[in-house]
């Protein structure tokens, strides 16, 4: 993956930091790959709910996201210690589906991921000055729109849809 898989509008990056422990090791030491999928869901979930579609609304409402693939393309390794900024965006959206991106960025390992994390909880990407952060990995996930009741996919919700356009 490439960085034109960047966002185009202003306002559109959601982030959030973690820092990886020993849970998040595998045999080799170094992250394990499953805890990049579950980041890309924290945030997803996250991302959402800051525009005010946390879980609870959309079972109210009816429908919910589910996840149809992931891709992830590993650039480095990261290691215990090791401090990560989780960046995501809708990069189109369909009339059932939605095709949402991933950057991993890694910190300098003496920041303050409280302040990180505040600082870019929201960021443009025309203004985001990533020059002493590496990209560690870059991801997708095409998610569909589903029925709680019969699980196939219906239409987003236009104010759903008009939220995640306008984040753009």
């Amino acid at each position: 993956m490439s960085e034109q898989l960047l966002p185009k509008g202003k306002n559109s990056i959601f982030g959030s930091c973690v820092e990886v422990t020993k849970s998040h090791l595998d045999v080799w030491n170094h992250t394990n790959n499953v805890c990049y999928v579950q980041w890309m869901q924290d945030v997803a979930v996250g991302h959402s709910a800051a525009l005010g579609w946390d879980s609870e609304r959309y079972l109210k409402a009816g429908a919910i996201w589910v996840v149809r693939s992931h891709a992830i393309d590993y650039r480095h390794s990261t290691y215990e210690g090791d401090r990560i900024l989780v960046q995501t965006w809708i990069d189109e959206m369909k009339r059932a589906s939605c095709i949402r991106r991933y950057r991993f960025l890694l910190l300098p390992r003496d920041c303050d991921l409280n302040e990180i994390e505040s600082k870019y909880r929201w960021a443009s990407f025309e203004t985001f000055d990533a020059s002493n952060m590496s990209v560690i990995a870059t991801a997708t996930t095409h998610w569909a729109f589903v029925s709680t009741e019969t699980f196939h996919p219906v239409k987003v919700f236009p104010e759903l849809s008009g939220l995640f356009e306008n984040a753009q």
